[in-house]
C-alpha cells in the first residue's frame, strides 16, 4: 500500500502532513475499482508525485486566520462492506465535504458512502496556533462486519457519536413561591471512549447552575439539580438550552420592578454598579434572593428582607476583565449592557537621570563606574498603566 502525504507550503513556512490509513486496500491517484478506497487529487492545489504522495500547495496563508480550499481531493469507496469513513487531525487542519465547510468529516459526522460513491473533500487550514513542522491526520475506514466490544443490541454506529441528552424530567411543574423544583437530566455516551459533559441548569435561558459528569462508553449518567423558585410567574426550566419544561410558580405579587447598570462604557478592570428595585405589596415581611447575571450566566446573588408594603433597592458591584459588550440582568429583569474596551498604555514624558542620581546608584567597581558614565547621558522613558 503506498504512503500518502500532504505537503502544505505557506510563504516561508512549510508543513508536512503524513496520512496514515488502516490496513485496507487503498490506492492514491489511481482508478482501481478493485480496491476498497481510492484517494485522488482533484484540484489545481493538489498533485500526486511518483511516490504516491498527495502534495497540496497553498500560497500566502495569513497568520492567525483560516484559509479554505474546496474540492482538494476525492475519496471513492468501492466496497459495500465499508460503512463509515472519517478523518482525524491533531493540528490545524479541518476536512469537509465539497464546498460546504459546515459539513465536516469527523468521527461524529462521518461519511456513510455507498459502493461506487465519490466524495469531494475540502481542507481548511487554521494558522491561529503554532504547529510542529510535521502534523499527522488519519483516514479511518470502518466496516459493517467489524465486531464491537458490546452485543449487537448495543451497537451505536447508526446514532451520532459522543454524548447526547437522553432524557429530562422536571417536577413539580406547578408550585408555590419558595418551593423547590427538581430537574433530572440523563446523558448517554454513544462513543467508544470516556467523555465529560458539563450540564447547565437554565431558567428562561439563564444559566443558574452547572455540574460536570464523566460518562463511560455506551453508558448513561444522570445529574440532579434542585432550584428554589422565589418569584411568581411561568418559567422555562431545562438544561443546556436544548430541552425544557414550563414551570408555574404561584404566590404573592412580589417582583423586581426595575434594574439599571452604570456606567455603560468601561475599560478593562473597571467596575460597574447594578441596582435593582424590589417591591413587596403584601402585609407581611418576605425574604428574596436576587441574582446578577452577565451574558446569561449568574455570577452573584444577594438575599434581602423586604418590609410589608415597601420597596428595597439592591446593589451589585462587578469588575469586568474581558473586553466586549456584556448584557446585564437581575433575576430575569434586563438592566442594560456595558461595553468594555482595552486599556491603552499611558506614556509619561521622558526624564533624564542626573549625574548625581546615577552616581549614587553606581557600584564601587571600575566596571560599575563605566556603566554609570553611559547611563547618565541616556534618556529614559517610562510607561505605566492606570
Amino acid at each position: 500500500m503506498p504512503s500518502t502525504k500532504l505537503l502544505l507550503t505557506a510563504a516561508a513556512a512549510c508543513f508536512l502532513f503524513a496520512l496514515a490509513v488502516p490496513t485496507v486496500a487503498i490506492t492514491v491517484g489511481e482508478d482501481a475499482a478493485t480496491d476498497d478506497v481510492v484517494l485522488e487529487a482533484t484540484s489545481q492545489y493538489a498533485t500526486v508525485d511518483a511516490n504516491g504522495d498527495i502534495r497540496l500547495d497553498l500560497e500566502a496563508l495569513n497568520k492567525r486566520a483560516i484559509t479554505t480550499a474546496d474540492d482538494v481531493f476525492a475519496i471513492t469507496v468501492n466496497d459495500d462492506a465499508v460503512e463509515r469513513v472519517w478523518i482525524s487531525n491533531e493540528g490545524g487542519l479541518e476536512f469537509y465535504e465539497g464546498t460546504d465547510r459546515t459539513a465536516t468529516i469527523t468521527e461524529r459526522t462521518p461519511l456513510e458512502p455507498s459502493a461506487g460513491e465519490t466524495t469531494s473533500v475540502g481542507v481548511a487550514v487554521d494558522t491561529h496556533g503554532d504547529y510542529d513542522s510535521t502534523e499527522t491526520f488519519t483516514v479511518h475506514v470502518a466496516y459493517a462486519d467489524e465486531a464491537d466490544d458490546d452485543d449487537d443490541e448495543n451497537d451505536t454506529d447508526a446514532v451520532p457519536k459522543g454524548i447526547n441528552l437522553e432524557s429530562l424530567e422536571v417536577h413539580p411543574t406547578t408550585l408555590e413561591t419558595g418551593d423547590t423544583v427538581t430537574v433530572n437530566a440523563t446523558y448517554r455516551n454513544n462513543g467508544r471512549t470516556t467523555e465529560q459533559v458539563t450540564s447547565a441548569l437554565t431558567v428562561d435561558g439563564t444559566v443558574v447552575d452547572t455540574e460536570t459528569l464523566e460518562v463511560e462508553p455506551n453508558e448513561t449518567a444522570s445529574v440532579v439539580f434542585e432550584r428554589r423558585m422565589q418569584w411568581p410567574g411561568t418559567y422555562e426550566v431545562g438544561v443546556d438550552g436544548i430541552a425544557s419544561e414550563s414551570v408555574t410558580v404561584e404566590g404573592p405579587p412580589i417582583d423586581v420592578l426595575s434594574a439599571t447598570v452604570s456606567p455603560v462604557e468601561l475599560t478593562v478592570g473597571d467596575t460597574a454598579t447594578t441596582e435593582a428595585t424590589v417591591s413587596n405589596p403584601t402585609e407581611t415581611r418576605v425574604d428574596r434572593t436576587l441574582e446578577l447575571a452577565v451574558d446569561g450566566i449568574v455570577v452573584d446573588a444577594k438575599t434581602v428582607s423586604i418590609a410589608p408594603e415597601s420597596e428595597w433597592t439592591v446593589t451589585f458591584e462587578r469588575q469586568f476583565d474581558d473586553a466586549g459588550t456584556h448584557d446585564i440582568a437581575v433575576s430575569g429583569v434586563e438592566a442594560g449592557s456595558v461595553t468594555v474596551t482595552e486599556r491603552e498604555p499611558f506614556p509619561i514624558r521622558n526624564r533624564e537621570l542626573s549625574a548625581a542620581t546615577t552616581a549614587a546608584l553606581a557600584p564601587p567597581m571600575a566596571t560599575g563606574f563605566l556603566f554609570v558614565a553611559v547611563a547618565a547621558n541616556r534618556r529614559w522613558a517610562f510607561v505605566s498603566r492606570r
